[in-house]
């Protein structure tokens, strides 16, 4: 045979071995890998096991990607790792992996690898870390001090735990983008299911005690819940912390004594912030879904005494009352990392709040002690306003106990419009009077729109406001014309629904109040076109 007519072995061609080099994570999540050997970057990055295809021997459950494997650290010390994920099967969690799970090593591992599933590198979680201290945690209810938790997270690198795992994923649900700038990569709604699902796994753990991270964690995802318009998942959450705390104690007098209080006074702040901002969610989710009737959590539980707020702890912490002292001239709330030297005007803002709805849902028996209750409430309601509105934050202002305040003078004042009682507190005549002053206050919020649109989308805006926005607008449509004196009704309407939308772009709970706001309309206005 002539050497023309030969057969010739060909050689695989530069380009598809270069193309064969691509490793399974990068195929997986459809990023661009730069094939690097024998780890491409972005596994070293993110502390996962780089993978070919052709590493992959049938049968073999170590190749195959069934066990765990260990792959080195940037930080030198070797980080043992999972080699699928939760996100790799579309959200769900593997059958075969969960049941595989019978050690705490075991359930450490796999968080850590979902929270690299997610948020893709270690400079995507110091990222969002950050972003949460420096919007949601600081305008809604501060729950989780920034000084220890960035202390642990230099640990985490090392020494990851399944409870940091998840406490840093439910940042992520509440910690998230500019809605100016949407990115393809931004936490969205996807992120929901797979952080609740990780976080009801790794609670089951029985090697994993029942924590204060856990109830942080649950309490941050009943936020999300709260902002995404899921009031059912939102209330079984905020229920599941009343569940925690009663385990932990709290809902026992001496746990608050006098003595336990003088002992360790940081912990029991930090103890009663998490109380209040339970009864913060639980309140938040009666006013707005009234509806579904949610009853209050707080009321069931049967406590013959009040859980103390948290300032009620800084004359036994001589460290933290020196924080506020150092704010002086500053900012009231001093360092803002660290919770413990903190003000917390959202825990009084909780206590007014829930103390109205109570009295609202059972009113006292005279019509006339019931009007003087509502009257000192409102009062006090509105002089912790101002309190809130004349000091300097580091934060600029409150925003969450700022919302929650002018949805309890509206709650508090309503009943009285059509009563036409006339009261006798020192700086309003009528119920009416303080309810146009609260609708006044959020009117100029859409007057400033720029500067609630920055505000927005740095996240220093809570969610509260919308349904602030949008009661004070039913309110308007109900009684513009008539007990509340406003010509202007309408047009004050219509900014206020503009400044919800642009709310829903950020909270699917303002896209909801959009919605029912047109109906009103609508139904008031006949054919009016939104």
């Amino acid at each position: 045979m002539s050497t023309a007519s030969s057969p010739v072995a060909t050689s695989p061609q530069p380009d598809a071995q270069k193309a064969s080099r691509v490793c399974l994570n990068c195929k997986r999540k459809k990023k661009k890998c730069d094939k690097a050997l024998p780890s491409c970057s972005r596994c070293v990055e993110s502390y996962q096991v780089c993978q070919h295809e052709d590493d992959i021997v049938p049968g073999n459950p170590v190749t195959a990607g069934y066990l765990y494997g260990g792959v080195p650290s940037p930080l030198g010390n070797p980080v043992q790792l999972h080699r699928q994920s939760p996100m790799a099967w579309g959200g769900s969690l593997r059958p075969s992996l969960v049941t595989s799970i019978r050690s705490a090593d075991n359930i450490h591992t796999y968080a850590l690898q979902c929270v690299f599933d997610i948020l893709e590198s270690r400079q995507g979680i110091e990222q969002t870390v950050s972003a949460f201290f420096e919007g949601p945690n600081a305008c809604w209810f501060s729950i989780v001090d920034r000084s220890d938790f960035e202390s642990l997270l230099e640990d985490f690198w090392t020494n990851p735990s399944a409870e940091t795992c998840v406490l840093i994923l439910c940042m992520s649900l509440i910690a998230r983008p500019s809605i100016s700038s949407p990115s393809p990569t931004a936490i969205g709604d996807g992120v929901y299911q797979p952080v609740k699902a990780l976080l009801s796994l790794v609670q089951s753990q029985s090697s994993l005690p029942i924590s204060i991270s856990f109830l942080q964690a649950e309490l941050l995802v009943a936020m999300h819940e709260y902002s995404q318009a899921l009031p059912q998942q939102a209330y079984l959450s905020v229920g599941r912390c009343f569940q925690m705390s009663r385990a932990f104690g709290w809902q026992d007098k001496l746990h608050w004594s006098p003595d336990e209080m003088a002992t360790m006074p940081k912990i029991l702040k930090l103890h009663s912030i998490l109380w209040w901002a339970m009864v913060y969610i639980d309140d938040h989710l009666h006013v707005a879904y009234q509806e579904l009737k949610f009853p209050l959590h707080a009321p069931t539980l049967g406590l013959d005494f009040e859980i103390p707020r948290p300032e009620a702890f800084d004359q036994f912490a001589p460290s933290a009352l020196q924080l506020q002292i150092q704010g002086i001239g500053a900012y009231r709330d001093g360092n803002s990392h660290h919770i413990d030297g903190m003000v917390f005007p959202e825990a009084t803002s909780a206590f007014n709040l829930n103390t109205g709805l109570r009295q609202l849902e059972n009113p006292l028996t005279s019509p006339e002690d019931h009007e003087q209750f509502s009257e000192e409430l409102s009062d006090a309601v509105w002089q912790h306003t101002l309190d809130i509105f004349q000091a300097p934050w580091s934060t600029r202002d409150r925003s969450g106990a700022m919302g929650t305040n002018l949805i309890a003078m509206l709650k508090l004042n309503q009943p009285g419009l059509r009563a036409g009682s006339m009261g006798t507190g020192p700086r309003f005549s009528s119920p009416a009077e303080k309810i146009r002053k609260t609708i006044e206050y959020l009117h100029n919020e859409a007057a400033n729109l720029a500067d609630f649109q920055e505000r927005l989308a740095r996240g220093r805006v809570a969610p509260f406001w919308a349904f602030a926005m949008y009661y004070a607008s039913l309110l308007l449509i109900s009684h513009g014309e008539t007990e509340l004196h406003t010509a202007d009704w309408l047009q004050k309407v219509l900014d206020m629904k503009n400044l919800l939308q642009i709310c829903a772009g950020r909270w699917k709970i303002a896209e909801r109040y959009v919605y029912l706001l047109d109906q009103h309309l609508r139904a008031r206005l006949g054919n009016y076109v939104g």
